[in-house]
């Protein structure tokens, strides 16, 4: 579970502070919202989050992953915490959609996360349109980790604090060259990732100052689904791994001419190429 709490944390950065404010204007409202962000950054926190601040009696939570055991007719009201709609298979998503056209009290309100543009889904006919439109009718982006740093060290001496009370410890406190590392570090696993780098540091921690040689890093390259096939062309297969290093990160381009290896130029010419062949 993430230690991260929007109300214990301070939050200086614009952008996060924005979604914090807009979060509890929502909160008050049915509207139904999609929380949109890379891994890890925290879209269930900002969900529950969201809940809690609202007046729904109860929470059930759909993880779209793992939907198998899910039943539907228990939903009763309270609001319905979707994770990974992105994920959501066709029968998943005509399941959904009758509980959407439920009327009366029993339907719940609807919160759901992506870490895909569900745009870019629904105009592959990957997802329905009127879902979509039913469910997104507020968009909420969390910024990933690394555009925040205005908020980083707020979060850095929160998530130890909680560490510590997790394991029993207290007094722990990093070194200048310990923290230094951490920010050095581009956190593609995002607040997620942080938490498991300092909760680690402060269980190998061996006296009161966590040195740099305990802030140690796991780089994981998060699991595509990519549908490559013996035969294809090279072009074919270059078109659809851009495609979904994109649906990866959210639409950042940026970040996914990054994880490509090529330049940002060099993406923004491929992605001209398949809008003038009409891919995209």
């Amino acid at each position: 579970m993430s230690y991260f709490d929007f109300d214990a944390i301070h939050i200086e950065d614009r952008r996060m502070h924005e979604v914090k404010q807009l979060s509890l204007q929502l909160a008050a409202t049915q509207a139904s919202l999609l929380i949109l962000g890379e891994a890890g950054v925290g879209k269930t926190s900002l969900a529950r989050y969201i809940y809690a601040k609202s007046r729904s009696a109860r929470l059930y939570t759909l993880d779209c992953k793992n939907a198998g055991g899910f039943d539907f007719s228990k939903v009763d009201g309270g609001t319905l915490l979707i994770e990974d709609l992105d994920c959501a298979n066709p029968a998943l998503q005509n399941e959904l959609m009758r509980l959407v056209e439920r009327a009366g009290s029993s339907r719940p309100r609807f919160i759901s996360t992506s870490r895909r543009d569900l745009r870019s889904l629904v105009k592959q006919e990957q997802f329905r349109q009127d879902l979509f439109y039913k469910l997104a009718v507020v968009h909420l982006e969390v910024p990933r980790l690394e555009d925040r740093l205005a908020d980083f060290q707020n979060i850095v001496t929160f998530i130890l604090e909680v560490a510590q009370i997790m394991h029993g410890k207290s007094g722990l406190r990093l070194t200048a060259e310990a923290y230094e590392r951490l920010t050095a570090w581009n956190w593609p696993g995002n607040i997620r990732e942080l938490e498991n780098v300092l909760e680690r540091s402060v269980v190998l921690a061996k006296s009161s100052l966590i040195g740099p040689e305990s802030i140690q890093f796991e780089a994981i390259v998060e699991d595509m689904e990519l549908d490559f096939a013996p035969g294809m062309s090279l072009s074919e297969v270059e078109k659809r791994l851009i495609i979904q290093t994109l649906e990866l990160t959210a639409q950042n381009r940026t970040r996914a001419a990054q994880m490509l290896g090529i330049s940002i130029r060099t993406l923004r010419n491929k992605l001209n190429e398949y809008k003038e062949a009409g891919v995209l």
